[in-house]
């Protein structure tokens, strides 16, 4: 028996925007609590390297490669000392970009929402073939070049999702870039190739999925519920949400139905956080205790009231008072050991815990020790220099220029040397 795909164009009837009545005519994916609540006035189109990106803003880009646009909101608590995770939205039929469903889900928090436009007529006009993917994907690429340019993202931690159309635009697109995501959110769709075509075993088995419909949207819901036990039957780890009294227009009590924000952040932050927590401990245990405080810092800050968080907050003040002591201790070595055993363990505090703040701050102190050393030959050359010593300055200049390459006055020395050499007749 042929299994029928299924066509993502689906009409409902039109909505009202209630601040205009007008009519917005038959669109998938209308909801009148996303248009009253996220409707926001965006700059015009601007390239990436000009857009203010800013914590609590939304910015409208323009990818120069594939000439399509597409919106950036950048959460709330966003800081670039840790990685973000990154949520692709998709929208619906003969809709454009748009992040209010996530950023409503989200409440502005945690995640980098990217809204997305579609490449070609064959997505954004729902026809949706898996075999004309090639410019999608380009875009999505290009914008996770853009965006990874600009902010610090979580690769690993990488989402996309869409309701209606982009929910079945997520079931083509995202199974083809399945390697590069970390969940799906399939919201008042099924799957475009319904059991048909399923997705590499290696590649699904385990992949977390959302799904979500209104128990009245007919056929959407009978459709995300087969298509949701088709994924499950493949391995994928799927959640199923149905929310009661809800059609496809979602209502203005939708999101009090829902548990995707939990998802997300069980998914999303929650699993950086064991990750990182695990990938710092092994760090410290080998002795990259650098790499090691630095994570421990990013993670304490992801969910600072979750246990691991805590955890990982006392353990990078133990870091950091461990290499402030050693610190301390090398800087009383300076005028006590001499100049190259001091260095070697200055160089050798900086490599153990390099990747962090303490290794930039080993490096002032190799440079300020360097240049002190410098100077000093350099103020017996010019001694020498003032009685006339000539054989003598250059010959200490001679040993700046040798062991002092990278000293602040190595340009001035080596000029003085040549105006010097010229005053004495030497070569």
């Amino acid at each position: 028996m042929k299994t029928r795909f299924f066509n993502a164009s689906y009409p409902i009837k039109g909505i009202f925007c209630s601040n205009n009545s007008r009519l917005l005519g038959e669109i998938v994916c209308s909801s009148t609590l996303l248009l009253l609540l996220f409707c926001s006035v965006l700059s015009a189109d601007v390239p990436m390297s000009d857009a203010e990106l800013l914590p609590g803003k939304e910015v409208r880009i323009t990818a120069p490669k594939t000439g399509k646009t597409f919106l950036v909101y950048v959460p709330v608590d966003y800081t670039n000392k840790r990685p973000f995770p990154v949520l692709f939205y998709y929208h619906g039929y003969r809709g454009t970009a748009t992040t209010g469903m996530f950023r409503h889900i989200t409440k502005g928090e945690g995640f980098i929402i990217v809204g997305m436009n579609y490449a070609t007529d064959d997505y954004y006009k729902g026809h949706l073939p898996p075999t004309k993917t090639a410019p999608e994907k380009a875009f999505f690429n290009e914008v996770m070049v853009l965006v990874s340019a600009r902010l610090n993202i979580a690769t690993d931690y990488i989402f996309m999702g869409g309701y209606s159309q982009g929910g079945y635009s997520t079931t083509v697109l995202g199974e083809q870039l399945l390697d590069r995501l970390a969940g799906f959110l399939i919201l008042g769709a099924g799957r475009r190739n319904v059991d048909t075509e399923p997705p590499p075993a290696e590649l699904i088995r385990g992949h977390p999925i959302f799904y979500g419909a209104g128990e009245l949207d007919d056929p959407h819901y009978s459709r995300a519920k087969r298509a949701s036990g088709f994924y499950k039957a493949w391995g994928a780890d799927v959640t199923f949400e149905g929310w009661e009294n809800e059609m496809h227009s979602l209502s203005a009590q939708w999101s009090t139905k829902t548990k995707m924000r939990e998802w997300l952040i069980a998914y999303g932050p929650m699993k950086q956080v064991a990750s990182g927590f695990e990938k710092a401990q092994t760090a410290e245990n080998v002795g990259k205790l650098g790499e090691a405080f630095t994570l421990y810092t990013q993670i304490a800050e992801i969910l600072p009231d979750m246990e691991s968080c805590r955890t990982a907050k006392k353990s990078a003040m133990r870091l950091a008072v461990k290499a402030e002591t050693e610190l301390e201790h090398l800087k009383d070595a300076f005028d006590k050991k001499p100049y190259a055993e001091v260095t070697k363990a200055l160089t050798a505090f900086r490599d153990k815990y390099s990747n962090s703040i303490f290794a930039g701050r080993a490096t002032q102190l190799l440079s300020e020790l360097l240049n002190a050393k410098a100077n000093a030959l350099e103020a017996r050359a010019l001694a020498a220099e003032t009685q006339k010593n000539y054989a003598r300055a250059l010959q200490l200049y001679e040993l700046y220029l040798t062991y002092f390459p990278k000293a602040e006055r190595y340009t001035t020395v080596q000029k003085r040397v040549k105006d010097l050499k010229h005053k004495i007749g030497a070569k």
